[in-house]
This record gives structure tokens, C-alpha cells and sequence, in this order.
């Protein structure tokens, strides 16, 4: 029974690994990268454009400005942002700044926003800028309407400011409904993980699920929206609205991947009166320490599916772990030790029962040669026989039972844990990804490069596997046995399969945890 479980929940890992990975549709393309490089604050009081403008149908105007944690690209068009570089990170093998951002289209850059109830106001014309101090503002007027972007920068943190006043300048009230961008261009540097692209939001005091869009396809989340969250698997783009709106929406192009915003709540501007509207943009990395810090409920973006509960438990363990001894590689072995320990109990219970379910072959057998035509009876008699020899059917079950959970707890939490990004251990350049070591030459289907720790964890497994095997003892029949030795070549190799592609930092927990495992069994058997 117990090998029956645990090929079931092997193929249950397979079947969602391979799901994720090959059944979620990703975005249709991702944004080209921005040209790194360090772009100071320029001097003059008035934004003057620098170097040749990019060919468009309509001139751009850039103006770039740097804080410690980013440098801001602009543009006069929507006078909106156009490109975000995280001076925190690199881009993966390089020295350059990581690009968080990069939008193509202007009428999707962040903070451009398109009315609803006056079509006239379209925000697609070039803005006049300037800066002070530490704010950057741009305006215009059209339409008897004057429109302010005035952005407050923070030096220190990841949040933009941005204040919204419209006015308007006619002798007749105006009615005005707009939508705002507040997620756009995306970039995920691994086409492996571009699945992991999504957007999140809080409406109505509740998270609203995502769903996968067709192309140009606007899906609408009526309410008050508290935030919305365009996230890949280490960043984030948060708008907060810090007054009423109608709605968010989101929606996908094959220029700017997953588009995300909110639509304000209609207002009624009396003649020569202005109305202001404030948010708040997060702009940086998964990260419970920033998103407190930007504050507005931002760390409910980090979500960890089912299990989340205690993935955020587990996470905890990990960094406490780290805080003593200042290595990934190593949190995470403490981790599978520690869990092992606290599992320990119950598998000493489970090899037990095990080992009594073996010994009470040959009377089961017997049970089933002589009710073999009455089903009912021998189900009848199976238990009686497990009521007097005082055997749980499911106690060998319970540790991997209660394994599935924390397996499936961790890989959630460590595909997103952005600590693990360029983390080093002994030869694994980075705990985020597969622990490649270049080879030279190409082997079919892998390439000229090779994991070793899948490698490791299917020798450690067939061990596990050949230990199982010489525990059975002889109240095993011939056919149980044979099965046996399939399971010791076909678990491995299946869960190797499994694993290959993993982050290193998950493969890591599984192979210590193999041969903890291992020398558990070895031990209680032998005793």
C-alpha cells in the first residue's frame, strides 16, 4: 500500500510540475531589455531632451532621474513612466543594473491614464516638465481642462508618489472618469519563468483571483480596489489608489505583456475648480521588508497558493537559520534536518507498521485464497486481523502524507524567495536556479551542461530504495518483491525527471532529506 501512495504522489508532482510548466500560458512576448548604465539628475530647471529622439509618429522627449534604489525613465508623452532599472540587482552573468520595466506602447506607460466620460481628453500629447526639489511634474492643457502629474520621489525607498490634480477652466462643470496604468512591461530575464508572471489584486477588501486573458481582451474586477499587483517571480509594480475608485482591469498586448490599473469613480468638477487624486507605486522586489516599508497592506502581494500558510512558517525557519550561520546552502540543510527531526517520531511508527504489514503477509494471503469469491467477507476478515495484531493500515503513510504538504509548502515559497537569487553554495552559482555545470560537449536533450544534484538525489534514492528492499524479510511473496525492484529503478529515475529543471535550492532540501531518510531506515531496521 505504501508503495502504491507513494508512485501516486509522485505522479501528482509530475502532473503539476508539468502542468505549470507546460499548460499555463505565459505572456506572448517579452518587453526588450532597456541599455543599462548610470543616469545622473540633469542640472537645468526645465527637462531638455539629451541625444537623438526615437523615431516615432509622435516626438519623445525622455528625462531621466536616479534615487539609490532606481533610475526612472519619463516621458513627455502622457507624461507618464516609460522605463524602471533596480540599481539593487543585476541582470543575470552581468555587472549591469537589472531592467524592472520597459514599455513600448505610450498609452500604456505607468500613470498614463485615458478618460472614459470625455473622450477629448486623450493623454497621448506631449506634457510639459519640470522638476524641484525631489518631485518631478509634468501638465498640460486641452479642452478647457488642465491636467498635473506632480511625482514625489524617496530617495531611500521603493515607492513613487503621485499626485493628480485636474482643473478645469471653463465656465460649465465637467464630468470626468479616467483609467490609470499602473503595471505594464514586466520583464522576466527566463523564458522558464515566465509563467510565473501574474497579476493580484485586492478589490472590496477581498484578493481577486487572476485569470489568463486573450490578447486585447480587458477583464473588469467591479469595486473599491485597494491595490493592484503586476508581479514576476522576484518584483513587483504595486498601485495603491488612495481615494474612491470604480474598478480594475487588466488585459495583455504582444508589445507590453500583462497590463494592469484602475478605473477612478466618476466626478463632477464645478467651473474654475480642480479635483486631486493621489497614489502610491511600489516598485521593487518580493520582499516582506520592502513592502512593509512602503506600507498600505503591500506585503498581502506575497502569496504562496494552498499552502501558504506554511510556506511563511517555513520561510521563517529558513531565515532564522541564516541569521546563525550566514549561508543559504546551509539554512536549507538545517531545515531538512530540523524537519526531520520533528517528522522522526512518526517514521519510527511508520517503519514499524511497515514492517509488521510485511510480516502479516502470509496470513493475508491466506485470507485471500479462501474469500476470494466474497469480497465483502475478506474485507471483513482483513480487518479483524489488523484489530489483533493492532496494525494501522495507514500508519506507513502518514510521513509522506504529511511530507506532500511541506514539499509542495517549500516549492512554493522558494521559486519566488528572492534571497535565493544569486545565492552561492560549494559549486551552485545561484540556489534559484538548476545547479548547471558546463560540460564539453552536447548530450541530447540536455545540452552541453548537466545538474549534478538530481544526480545525486536519484543515487541517494536508489539506496533508499535497496535498504527498503533488504528490510522486507521473507513474509513477502515473490510478486511483491519483483514489484520492489521496479520501484527502485522507476521512483528515482521518475522523481529525477521531477526535479531536474528545479531550483537548486529545492533539490538541496529533497536530497538531504533522501539520505536523512536513508539513514533513518538504516538505523531502524537494523535495531
Amino acid at each position: 500500500m505504501e508503495k502504491r501512495l507513494i508512485l501516486a504522489v509522485a505522479l501528482s508532482i509530475l502532473i503539476i510540475v508539468t502542468f505549470q510548466h507546460f499548460f499555463v500560458k505565459p505572456p506572448v512576448s517579452t518587453p526588450p531589455s532597456a541599455p543599462g548604465g548610470k543616469v545622473a539628475l540633469r542640472p537645468s530647471d526645465e527637462i531638455v531632451p539629451k541625444g537623438p529622439l526615437p523615431k516615432r509618429s509622435i516626438d519623445e522627449i525622455e528625462f531621466s532621474i536616479e534615487t539609490d534604489r532606481f533610475v526612472i525613465t519619463f516621458s513627455d508623452i502622457g507624461g507618464a513612466i516609460k522605463r524602471v532599472i533596480l540599481k539593487d540587482y543585476k541582470k543575470a552573468g552581468t555587472n549591469e543594473p537589472f531592467t524592472l520595466l520597459q514599455v513600448s506602447d505610450p498609452k500604456n506607460y505607468i500613470f498614463a491614464f485615458s478618460t472614459i466620460l470625455n473622450s477629448t481628453l486623450r493623454d497621448l500629447l506631449p506634457y510639459k516638465g519640470s522638476k524641484e526639489d525631489s518631485a518631478i511634474i509634468y501638465s498640460r492643457k486641452a479642452d478647457d481642462v488642465e491636467i498635473s502629474k506632480r511625482y514625489i520621489l524617496h530617495n531611500t525607498k521603493h515607492i513613487i508618489e503621485l499626485q493628480l490634480l485636474i482643473k478645469n477652466l471653463s465656465y460649465e462643470p465637467k464630468e470626468i472618469s479616467y483609467r490609470m496604468v499602473g503595471g505594464a512591461g514586466i520583464i522576466e530575464p527566463s523564458t522558464r519563468d515566465i509563467r510565473l508572471v501574474e497579476i493580484i489584486s485586492k478589490v472590496n477588501d477581498s484578493i481577486v483571483k487572476f485569470k489568463r486573458v486573450k490578447e486585447n481582451e480587458c477583464i473588469i474586477n467591479p469595486g473599491i480596489v485597494n491595490w493592484t499587483a503586476l508581479k514576476s517571480k522576484y518584483f513587483s509594480v504595486i498601485l495603491k489608489p488612495l481615494d474612491q475608485t470604480k474598478a480594475q482591469y487588466y488585459s495583455e498586448t504582444k508589445e507590453d505583456g500583462f497590463i494592469n490599473g484602475i478605473e477612478s469613480s466618476g466626478v463632477t468638477i464645478p467651473p474654475n475648480s480642480s479635483v486631486e487624486h493621489r497614489f502610491i507605486l511600489y516598485l521593487g522586489p518580493n520582499q516582506s521588508s520592502y513592502l512593509k516599508e512602503g506600507g498600505h497592506d503591500f506585503s498581502e502581494t506575497m502569496t504562496y497558493g494552498f499552502f501558504g500558510g506554511i510556506s511563511k512558517i517555513l520561510i521563517s525557519i529558513l531565515r532564522f537559520f541564516y541569521a546563525i550561520v550566514k549561508n543559504w546552502g546551509i539554512s536549507i540543510i538545517l531545515l531538512s534536518i530540523f524537519l526531520n527531526i520533528i517528522l522522526f517520531p512518526l517514521s519510527v511508527k511508520s517503519f514499524q507498521s511497515i514492517k509488521k504489514m510485511q510480516e502479516l503477509q502470509p496470513e493475508m494471503e491466506k485470507l485471500k485464497a479462501q474469500y476470494k469469491s466474497n469480497p465483502q467477507k475478506l474485507n471483513k476478515e482483513t480487518m479483524e486481523l489488523y484489530k489483533k495484531y493492532k496494525i494501522n493500515p495507514l500508519g506507513g503513510c502518514l510521513p509522506m502524507l504529511l511530507q506532500l504538504p511541506i514539499f509542495f509548502a517549500l516549492y512554493q515559497a522558494l521559486i519566488r524567495f528572492i534571497d535565493l537569487k544569486d545565492a552561492k553554495f560549494l559549486w551552485i552559482k545561484d540556489l534559484s536556479s538548476p545547479d548547471a555545470i558546463s560540460i564539453p560537449f552536447r548530450l541530447p536533450l540536455i545540452g552541453n551542461s548537466i545538474n549534478i544534484l538530481p544526480i545525486l538525489m536519484i543515487i541517494a534514492m536508489v539506496i533508499q530504495q535497496k535498504i527498503s528492499t533488504k528490510s522486507m524479510g521473507t513474509g513477502v511473496t515473490r510478486e511483491q518483491k519483483e514489484q520492489q525492484k521496479l520501484m527502485m529503478i522507476l521512483m528515482p529515475v521518475m522523481f529525477g525527471f521531477i526535479f531536474y529543471t528545479m531550483p537548486s535550492g529545492l533539490v538541496l532540501y529533497w536530497l538531504v532529506n533522501t539520505i536523512l531518510t536513508v539513514v533513518e531506515q538504516g538505523a531502524i531496521f537494523k535495531k
